[in-house]
């Protein structure tokens, strides 16, 4: 056999196991769940890591497009002491913050025999519940305030507003519909709510935006009816 035909022969092969890698198996639906870490400073003033959960499903419309449901839960406390001023000497609070996201959006995959890297956009809510217990009480000058909270008091409040996140992640095959998914790495926004300004005897209320890290890793599994490419 001539070079010629041994480097055709060779591009033959190299061409069919593209096709072949290219033309793995694809099922209609996947289901993510693991573990999630988000850092943010929206509530706590020196900024603090969240730990929880985030779990999905995906419904692939074809092989490369679907619509994914996310759903993820963080949690974190910190201690916080106001600044002292002349007046004033501070308080010790323990605050603790719990947010929940319900987000939607596209998914695109480039599905490969072992791997599959992603991209997906998501939009939808964030509801927040925070809570701040007196743990030790500021302290006035004789005159200058009062109604100051006692040790123990807890006062807490809640609120939905929007959320989006965007991102991807590398999903990697262990077998028999079982994936690995070492790495989902996304921005995620949620608009808080509410500042006030007074312009002209008017009151403006307007919201901003607060930015955040996610970060997760779990397992996704894959099952239901196939897509085209091996059965």
């Amino acid at each position: 056999m001539t070079s010629a035909w041994k480097l055709g022969f060779l591009l033959v092969v190299c061409i069919a196991f593209i096709a072949s890698a290219a033309a793995q198996d694809a099922q209609r639906f996947e289901t993510f769940g693991g573990y999630s870490l988000t850092h943010s400073n929206a509530y706590f003033p020196q900024g603090s890591n969240l730990s929880g959960w985030d779990t999905s499903t995906t419904v692939f419309l074809n092989r490369w497009f679907g619509i994914t449901s996310d759903f993820a839960g963080h949690y974190g406390g910190a201690n916080v002491t106001f600044p002292a001023t002349p007046d004033f000497t501070p308080g010790v609070y323990r605050e603790t913050a719990h947010g929940h996201n319900f987000l939607f959006g596209p998914h695109f995959t480039y599905r490969r025999s072992r791997y599959a890297p992603f991209v997906q956009t998501l939009f939808g809510v964030q509801h927040t519940w925070t809570s701040n217990t007196v743990l030790v009480e500021p302290i006035c000058a004789p005159f200058t305030c009062t109604n100051l909270p006692p040790v123990g008091t807890t006062s807490s409040g809640s609120a939905t507003k929007f959320a989006m996140a965007a991102g991807g992640g590398l999903d990697i095959a262990l077998g028999h519909g079982i994936w690995l998914r070492p790495i989902q790495a996304e921005y995620l926004l949620d608009r808080a709510c509410c500042d006030v300004e007074v312009r002209h005897g008017v009151f403006h209320y307007y919201g901003y935006n607060i930015n955040t890290f996610r970060y997760s890793t779990g397992i996704t599994f894959r099952f239901g009816d196939h897509l085209g490419g091996k059965k």
